[in-house]
């Protein structure tokens, strides 16, 4: 599932709050349509008109080049500071977040939101809880959130596991696992399916897991018939 908002909900369509939370919250990128609904993992064409509602209401940019429209955020919009403030207490903590693991990526499998935040359901003085499933350490993890802390005003609590030691972990029915998987997640990388794929794996046996095999004695020959010596 997607970070949702009481409040924007009330206000807009799911759609229009990712798509603002993905350009207002970079404007320094700017997107071209099918790049950008890959992205969000948006059909196409329900991208388009949005996009171009936002452009002729001030909030984007839309500039042309070759055979591709480019859409950028409008920073001189009157309504950018305030807008994007609001995103980011919001639906924009999915962005944020994606933007901080980004140099992590390639060392993780997977990377969720869990707890009140995920449910939607926090408080102001709420932690963002997150669990990433990988090969990064939690030092360089905590030190890639730092920027993401400041820029959402909440504390993140990341929780690390390899894949191996968090798919032990479930198969053993450790209870803080199997409640985190029993709950609503936002997916910051990877998807539910991934992390059903996951823990459907059998565990990995190292080399020490590797049953041995006992030594096979050795065979002794069998004597041949001895022969009579001729007189």
């Amino acid at each position: 599932m997607d970070r949702t908002s009481p409040i924007l909900d009330a206000l807009t369509t799911r759609i229009k709050q990712r798509l603002l939370s993905a350009t207002l919250l970079q404007p320094e990128r700017s997107w071209y349509l099918h790049e950008l609904a890959k992205h969000l993992h948006i059909a196409p064409s329900s991208v388009q008109h949005e996009l171009r509602l936002f452009a002729s209401a001030g909030l984007l940019t839309r500039r042309k080049h070759g055979n591709r429209v480019y859409y950028q955020a409008d920073t001189n919009s009157p309504v950018f500071r305030a807008l994007s403030e609001l995103l980011l207490k919001t639906a924009g903590l999915v962005e944020v977040l994606k933007t901080a693991l980004e140099p992590l990526a390639p060392k993780l499998d997977l990377a969720f939101v869990y707890g009140s935040v995920a449910a939607g359901e926090e408080r102001p003085s709420s932690d963002v809880d997150l669990m990433l499933i990988g090969r990064t350490p939690l030092s360089e993890v905590a030190a890639a959130l730092r920027a993401a802390e400041s820029e959402i005003g909440r504390s993140i609590n990341p929780t690390v596991y390899t894949s191996q030691e968090f798919l032990r972990k479930v198969k053993e029915g450790q209870h803080f696992l199997t409640s985190v998987l029993e709950t609503e997640l936002v997916f910051i990388q990877g998807t539910a399916a991934d992390l059903e794929k996951l823990t459907r794996r059998s565990p990995g046996k190292t080399a020490q897991d590797k049953p041995r095999r006992a030594a096979r004695p050795q065979r002794r020959r069998r004597a041949g018939p001895k022969r009579r010596k001729s007189s």
